[in-house]
């Protein structure tokens, strides 16, 4: 179960000697629709960095600008009107982030490194007060750009930001999740959760807007950022409850009766931020979820997987934490597919794998312009910038552990990297 793209992408080869019209995309197929998306992105920058998005610019810009950073193995001979489009994409987004002081969650408990009274709060708010979404598709963009630059380095600019460090920009935002996250006050279900509106005496916790507080801080900690324990250990709660018998994930708990793939692969994503592993029973029930139920198309607005931007795209990070690119045991109900994994001899049912499948419905449904249609909310612009990591093979990094914990596992990864090296070979 490594994660290397490398193995993964040699599953996807299939000999065109048994050409078929189920056979499965090729390796060279998949990297032309990447190079496609990109164009597509590129040319549908506005000229003052963002992507238009009906009022949900700074998302879509966000989600955009992390497609591109994350493909940036595929922008060869493109490398300066890329990195322009991602430089301006970034101005734009730090110009519209807004600042606060915070200091403690609604429950009084202080959430500023160190134990400092106070401590600066970074988000963006967003049309409909959709601030979680909206921060949470930019936080990881950030993260990505942050790293391109220094993680030390200052942002510069004219923004408000310009005098913080990438990595004091990553805290201030995880400072914000951590102020901004529901406790007891709002009831023992809820407590641990996220939902729209961040930076305010709002508080309420739903599946789908919670995800984004951990993908935000997942991305937060590999520029440096700490996460106050209690974030972790109160989301747990969360989780727990929302999830349901079957394994899916639901919006609001099971009662709640909105119970898909989208939040499922939410729920994979998040129990993975707090420290599950693949091994895990809520995390298995998850996956088995997902297999018994993995061919449905979107239908319903938040139901089904495929032509799904927004599930598609959730679903891809929940399973490439737990399992990796190049599994074959967890989803085993795939489409009708034909692949070949050992490269040689003919074609053979039943051998692909889940990012296969999904490589293959994307290159398939690729606009001649490099764009996807997408599905109701999610379309053109946004349904690129999710469809483009999927196809690229992004690695979501590892989340980090709490600190008290990581000299309590310092001699079991000594032990477990001889293990995945050997995986790897």
């Amino acid at each position: 179960m490594t994660k290397k793209r490398t193995l993964a992408l040699a599953v996807t080869l299939a000999l065109a000697a048994f050409a078929s019209t189920a056979n499965a995309a090729s390796g060279a197929q998949v990297d032309a629709a990447i190079d496609k998306g990109l164009a597509y992105l590129s040319g549908a920058q506005n000229a003052a960095g963002y992507w238009a998005y009906g009022g949900f610019e700074p998302a879509a810009t966000g989600g955009a600008a992390f497609a591109m950073l994350s493909q940036q193995a595929h922008w060869n001979a493109n490398a300066a009107t890329y990195q322009a489009n991602v430089d301006k994409a970034i101005s734009y987004l730090l110009g519209n982030a807004t600042m606060v002081n915070v200091s403690t969650r609604n429950d009084g408990v202080n959430i500023c490194p160190g134990g400092a009274p106070s401590c600066t709060g970074i988000f963006w708010n967003a049309a409909s007060n959709e601030d979680s979404y909206t921060t949470g598709l930019i936080a990881p963009a950030i993260a990505l750009y942050g790293a391109q630059k220094g993680a030390d380095t200052k942002v510069g600019g004219t923004s408000a930001l310009k005098d913080m460090t990438w990595k004091e920009v990553a805290q201030g935002i995880t400072n914000l999740w951590a102020a901004s996250q529901s406790t007891a006050n709002q009831g023992p279900n809820l407590r641990g959760g996220w939902r729209y509106i961040l930076g305010d005496s709002i508080y309420d916790s739903d599946m789908s807007t919670t995800q984004w507080g951990a993908i935000s801080m997942i991305y937060t900690q590999t520029l440096g950022a700490t996460v106050p324990a209690i974030v972790k250990s109160d989301l747990a709660n969360f989780l727990a409850w929302t999830q349901a018998p079957n394994g899916a994930g639901c919006y609001r708990g099971v009662e709640s009766g909105l119970c898909n793939h989208a939040d499922t692969g939410g729920l994979l994503l998040s129990l993975s931020f707090i420290g599950k592993s693949a091994s895990d029973p809520a995390v298995q029930k998850a996956m088995d979820f997902l297999n018994k139920n993995w061919n449905q198309d979107a239908n319903g607005t938040w139901y089904g997987n495929f032509n799904h931007p927004y599930a598609m795209w959730a679903v891809y990070k929940g399973l490439e934490l737990n399992i990796g690119l190049d599994d074959t045991s967890v989803i085993t109900s795939l489409r009708d597919l034909q692949c070949d994994t050992a490269g040689e001899g003919p074609t053979l049912p039943n051998v692909c794998n889940w990012w296969q499948d999904y490589n293959d419905w994307l290159v398939s449904s690729q606009a001649a312009n490099g764009s996807w249609g997408g599905y109701d909310y999610w379309y053109g612009n946004l349904a690129t910038a999710f469809y483009l990591p999927i196809l690229g093979g992004t690695e979501i990094p590892v989340p980090v552990p709490e600190p008290a914990t990581l000299a309590v596992l310092a001699l079991g990864l000594l032990g477990l990297a001889g293990m995945r090296r050997r995986k790897a070979e």
